[in-house]
């Protein structure tokens, strides 16, 4: 094992004070078809991290490769698992999203480099994390028995740490190909800190992750703030494996996207009696599924950021969410307005792209301002955030007037039928519809053309229809389900495709 080993990872730190304190509470409530809330103490996690850790030392200690942990996440309990080792370690962990297509995929593992963990590995971490939660349970005062690992693998020398990156998670892509971000262990910390000192959560609290923890929303609003506040956390990923774990579990807090948030209330899943605090990201969610939830005794908490900023800049606490706004910026921001775009200066900020200096120059100053590519405005009245959309993002029409298309497309995508909306200017200018499959165009058309109606530069618009639908899979959205502007256009709308 790796006597003695003591990380300076704030956040494993954390992880460490959780099982010194309070060794017997429940850290995770492990996923499984025979029994999907198996209880996994702090004391049964650790002794697990500690096994892993030894494994993955031994192999870098006879490899000259990259000092990084790459493995395709699906947000399985091993997913945990190998990050609480990464950070044991003091390595970079790199967890790719496993439903992207399998030749990017790819491209990203081998861009990365470093050490794989495949799937073998990641069911036997699953297998002794149910043996180190039964151990625990029969018997919480005897865990000798899981003191070593099975293969009893004792590691040499680690090679000498060239990077100062604990974790590289990919940008979306909504406006440019995706790009790989190095994050610190100080920024992790402090964006989580940051983000629960405006949410606060108990230990006694259940969070339920239903977004991907290889990206930065659920890294650090579920995963970091779960290390910091010693709830319990249970996994799963997507809306079906949601409702799956909600049929035994009763969470108090769940991150989400809007499309899940409405979706929720169309539908109510079981078990939702307990749930305290809905939080929502990615795109703004409209008023109406916001009162909503707030009449059933739920609070919308909308945040602002991007992968770059670790990635909360704003948030909204539990006594001024407001539809519409995204809070105040969290604690360790400087912000700047510039002609309409947001600039953000403090200790949260990545490291730069990997390998991508010039894309790191264009993006961050010198003197450590980073341009958040988004045009933001303040309320008058809470000096809260209001997101109006990309810089980039902006139409210019022949005439010189500007079009801001994000605040008419979240407008357009409230319509029953219609995914998404994505308004282009080719010749003229254009709205692209994304429709669920029971929708019928003639209506939709019919309710979008009201919206489009209501100002002068939007009247002669023309309405089209995405042939086949967007999918994650081709890569026109993002794992949040947002578009992906730049790629749709390219690929979509060069040569005018659909119908």
């Amino acid at each position: 094992m790796i006597h003695g080993t003591v990380s300076e990872n704030a956040l494993y730190k954390a992880f460490q004070h959780q099982v010194d304190s309070r060794p017997d509470a429940a850290a995770l409530l492990l996923d499984s078809t025979s029994n999907t809330a198996r209880e996994c103490s702090w004391r049964a996690l650790s002794v697990v991290v500690d096994q892993i850790a030894d494994r993955i030392a031994t192999v870098f200690s006879t490899t000259t490769t990259v000092r990084c942990i790459t493995h395709a996440s699906d947000n399985s309990d091993a997913d945990i698992v190998i990050a609480l080792a990464s950070m044991k370690l003091g390595m970079t962990e790199a967890p790719l999203d496993r439903r992207m297509e399998s030749s990017e995929l790819l491209r990203r593992r081998n861009y990365i480099g470093g050490i794989w963990i495949d799937d073998h590995f990641k069911r036997q971490i699953a297998t002794e994390l149910v043996e180190a939660a039964d151990s625990s349970s029969t018997d919480g005062s005897n865990h000798s028995k899981w003191s070593h690992p099975a293969n009893n693998c004792h590691p040499g020398k680690l090679p000498p740490r060239s990077e100062k990156a604990s974790l590289i998670l990919w940008t979306s892509g909504t406006t440019s190909e995706p790009l790989a971000v190095q994050l610190s262990a100080e920024s992790l910390h402090a964006n989580a800190a940051a983000k629960l000192k405006a949410v606060p959560q108990q230990q006694s609290d259940l969070r339920l992750t239903m977004l991907p923890i290889s990206h930065a929303y659920a890294r650090t609003c579920d995963f970091g703030t779960w290390l910091l506040s010693g709830c319990t956390l249970a996994l799963c990923l997507g809306y079906q494996s949601m409702l799956r774990r909600l049929k035994e579990l009763r969470p108090h807090l769940i991150n989400t996207v809007p499309a899940v948030a409405s979706r929720m209330l169309q539908s109510p899943p079981a078990n939702l009696v307990n749930l305290r605090l809905l939080g929502c990201g990615g795109a703004p969610l409209d008023t109406v599924s916001f009162m909503k939830w707030n009449e059933r005794g739920v609070t919308v908490i909308q945040g602002y950021g991007l992968t770059e900023a670790g990635p909360v800049i704003s948030s909204a606490t539990p006594f001024n969410a407001m539809p519409g706004l995204v809070g105040e910026p969290v604690e360790g921001w400087e912000i700047a307005i510039k002609q309409g775009q947001l600039f953000v200066r403090g200790q949260h900020s990545m490291l730069g792209y990997l390998r991508q200096q010039e894309a790191t120059n264009h993006r961050m100053t010198d003197d450590g301002w980073l341009a958040t590519g988004d045009l933001v405005e303040r309320d008058r009245k809470t000096r809260q955030l209001r997101i109006l959309g990309r810089v980039d993002d902006v139409i210019i029409l022949p005439s010189g007037r500007k079009i801001y298309p994000a605040s008419i497309e979240h407008d357009i995508e409230q319509i029953e039928g219609i995914q998404h909306a994505l308004l282009h200017y080719k010749a003229e200018l254009q709205l692209w519809l994304d429709l669920a499959v029971d929708a019928d165009e003639a209506v939709v058309t019919k309710e979008a053309l009201q919206i489009l109606s209501r100002q002068a530069a939007t009247l002669k618009c023309t309405v089209h229809f995405f042939q086949p639908a967007l999918s994650i899979e081709a890569g026109e959205l993002t794992a949040k389900e947002t578009i992906r502007r730049g790629r749709i256009i390219e690929e979509r709308l060069s040569d005018h495709a659909g119908s």
